[in-house]
């Protein structure tokens, strides 16, 4: 049984998340990010790549873009190789990158609240030093009001020929964050794999606050599903943009 957090998802990933990544990718970053109206071959810069759902679609969806995949998960980004021109085995908060050499970093599918905020902090401000003057990050996060209150003590299952996928959920209010288990079972009920996965609640005035320590300033901030902000949604999607000299 493998813990390394998802070195047993990655197989999986596509038939039980791929759908929903998708739609958030659709309907969130790539509308945000042909708001900036990137130049042909602009420099893009997916943090958390995963199995490169996002960078199929920003090349769909972009004019011809030089896409840089980040992820953390080798088992993830190896599935991701044909998806960007490069991709980077690396954390999130410290990227392997040159200053100024990005035009637009993206995030999609709630990658930035897997970061404690003293991280999620380093990696706003390595964004910033890898923008351009006058670039944007575009990123959806999971909202405060889905970790804490709607995760705060559920259960699910996903039900497939081959057997079962569950998912508990716990919100953890001494450190402000949802811990999920996620567990495979095959068509016996014999656990294949078990990974714990982490997410941290950001609230607004936070992000915009650690946003502008870093040195840029919230552009927009939208529910996920519609033109405006609500706290109760479940997600939400944020243009930050680097200040220019």
């Amino acid at each position: 049984m493998r813990s390394e957090p998802y070195a047993g998802l990655a197989d999986d990933y596509h038939m039980l998340l791929g759908g929903l990544a998708e739609h958030t990718w659709r309907v969130g970053i790539l509308p945000e990010a042909a708001r900036t109206r990137p130049r042909p071959s602009a420099v893009v810069v997916d943090l958390g790549a995963g199995t490169g759902i996002g960078g199929r679609l920003l090349a769909a969806h972009l004019p011809q873009p030089m896409r840089i995949g980040v992820d953390r998960s080798a088992a993830m980004l190896a599935q991701a190789a044909d998806a960007y021109e490069h991709t980077v085995l690396s954390s999130i908060d410290v990227l392997p990158l040159s200053d100024e050499s990005a035009d637009l970093v993206v995030s999609g599918f709630d990658t930035l609240n897997y970061l404690p905020i003293p991280a999620l902090g380093r990696c706003l401000r390595e964004v910033a030093r890898c923008l351009r003057p006058g670039g944007r990050l575009i990123a959806d996060l999971s909202s405060p009001h889905l970790l804490r209150c709607h995760w705060r003590d559920h259960s699910d299952v996903q039900e497939f020929q081959d057997g079962t996928v569950h998912w508990r959920h716990r919100y953890d209010p001494g450190n402000d964050r949802c811990v999920s288990v996620v567990e495979r079972r095959d068509a016996a009920d014999a656990t294949c794999w078990r990974e714990t996965h982490i997410q941290y609640a950001v609230d607004a005035g936070q992000l915009s606050e650690l946003a502008a320590a870093a040195g840029m300033r919230v552009e927009r901030v939208r529910d996920l599903e519609h033109n405006h902000y609500s706290p109760a949604a479940f997600t939400h999607v944020w243009t930050l943009r680097k200040e220019a000299r």
